[in-house]
């Protein structure tokens, strides 16, 4: 299976399958996708997405980015836009409320106000509700903002923690970033003039503390995974079961 799709023009677009599970199983192939943006996916990677088995693409950006970089507009994808990150500050309040020795900084602590504000606590919802709808086999859903790096690795952490994937699996496949775009010459489309908060996360390295950084905040201020899915994403306990049914199977022997 493969973890990277080795696309001409767009990059960091990847597979989520097969990562390993705290309870023996593990991530399906085929289910679960995270990219950079879409714009640039030619004619045949965009017929290998279809049979791939593609259905849906959850757009993080904002209208800025989604007016001068639109998600391909073909009939086997159905387009959902939530912006993630909004212009006005966000998470401030309740981050503030986290014992300064659960604060991350720089780029981990910005990670913490997100999954902490509220407007984006609705993207959440929306996404984790896709989710449940999409229980078709081989049937996928490919989330991703501009460079696939900050609001994509917020909900790729977010739903990996969620799905039982233990933390250092979620950092490595969150580092992975860092690879994609190390040689990188044209880096234009992540300049997001509308959105100056968003633009100083897109230029900033992935840092390993983030992936903990999610975790902490939220345990500490939800009190567990568990009760972040039930009070905060809403999800009942059958639909938390039906989530994990959807998206893990049994590990498969070598």
């Amino acid at each position: 299976m493969t973890r990277i799709f080795p696309f001409a023009n767009t990059p960091n677009f990847r597979e989520l399958g097969g990562y390993p599970t705290s309870d023996q199983r593990q991530i399906r192939w085929h289910r679960l996708l995270r990219a950079g943006y879409l714009t640039n996916l030619t004619t045949e990677e965009l017929q290998f997405l279809q049979k791939y088995g593609l259905r849906y693409s959850f757009d993080l950006r904002s209208p800025y980015e989604r007016k001068n970089w639109p998600d391909p507009d073909v009939p086997f994808l159905k387009v959902i836009a939530c912006q993630l990150v909004q212009e006005t500050p966000i998470g401030d309040l309740v981050y503030q409320t986290l014992p300064q020795t659960d604060q991350f900084n720089g780029l981990p602590g910005i990670y913490q106000r997100v999954v902490l504000d509220h407007s984006a606590q609705r993207v959440f919802r929306q996404f984790f509700q896709l989710l449940l709808q999409n229980d078709q086999e081989q049937e996928a859903v490919v989330f991703h903002c501009t460079a696939g790096k900050d609001r994509t690795g917020i909900l790729a952490i977010l739903l990996l923690l969620i799905l039982q994937v233990p933390v250092e699996y979620i950092a490595q496949d969150y580092l992975l970033t860092n690879l994609m775009y190390q040689n990188a010459q044209d880096l234009t489309y992540l300049d997001n003039a509308d959105n100056e908060h968003q633009q100083t996360i897109n230029f900033t390295k992935a840092d390993k503390a983030a992936v903990l950084a999610i975790k902490v905040a939220i345990e500490r201020i939800y009190g567990s995974l568990s009760k972040f899915q039930s009070s905060v994403l809403r999800l009942t306990p059958k639909q938390q079961q039906h989530l994990r049914d959807i998206y893990t199977e049994p590990c498969k022997k070598a």
